[in-house]
């Protein structure tokens, strides 16, 4: 490929990760303002992506998005890189941690785990629990507004599996706000007694949380190492986003 053809798909890339990163459609003029280059030429590669059917054009607020069919194949690819890059980044969550290591997403109105690194070897892969208080609930709904959790949990009955559960949704938003707040979730003693776990959330190349990075363990044991565990939670579910394409804030 000669060094023409490299720079063009460079400029093609470019804006194809622009378009996927802004979090919605977006103008020439507002796709060249994030990328700082001149609105002619990011123009005519949008308008090749568009012909391609890599992307869509709305005919009336003249705004591109990712064309269903590559959003598509786009996440299949991002769950078989999850099952390629995840173990490693579980192994080390665990070697960091001393604790079990999962990655898990939300199917229905649960978390379930599709991944793991377990060192006692019991498997918890598969099994559902409830959001408002699994581990990584708090994780996989972070970018949820008061609005969309109430939508999430309108037909959830809040019972206390744990001492500490959740008693309803604000009690839940309160404790999803100060996560937010520190970069990682803390989970003690929520879906059971004397269980301790932290989690940080993983994010796709378009910035959507895919699944969620969550440790599990004794609360004696792990809860007075909960700001050193989270911050590595926090900086490997970062290094996954990173392999699954999310662009640099």
């Amino acid at each position: 490929m000669n060094t023409g053809a490299v720079r063009s798909l460079g400029r093609g890339l470019d804006v194809l990760l622009a378009v996927a990163a802004g979090g919605g459609p977006a103008t020439s003029t507002e796709i060249a303002e994030r990328l700082g280059r001149n609105r002619v030429q990011v123009s005519r590669t949008l308008h090749s992506l568009e012909t391609a059917s890599v992307l869509t054009r709305d005919p009336e607020t003249l705004a591109y998005a990712l064309s269903w069919q590559l959003y598509s194949q786009a996440s299949r690819a991002v769950g078989a890189r999850l099952l390629t890059e995840g173990p490693p980044i579980l192994r080390a969550a665990v070697e960091a941690t001393g604790a079990s290591a999962f990655l898990a997403e939300v199917r229905g109105d649960g978390s379930v785990a599709f991944l793991e690194d377990v060192p006692s070897g019991l498997s918890w892969v598969g099994r559902s629990y409830p959001l408002y208080c699994d581990d990584a609930g708090q994780a996989l709904l972070w970018d949820c507004s008061r609005e969309e959790l109430e939508i999430v949990f309108a037909d959830t009955e809040f019972i206390a599996y744990g001492p500490a559960a959740p008693t309803g949704v604000a009690e839940f938003e309160a404790r999803l706000i100060a996560a937010r707040e520190r970069g990682y979730a803390v989970v003690d003693g929520e879906s059971e007694p004397g269980v301790f776990a932290v989690a940080a959330p993983v994010r796709d190349f378009s910035g959507e949380v895919v699944c969620a990075l969550h440790t599990e363990g004794p609360s004696a044991r792990l809860a007075p190492l909960a700001d050193r565990h989270g911050a590595a939670i926090r900086d490997l579910a970062d290094r996954l986003s990173a392999l699954l394409g999310r662009p640099r804030p």
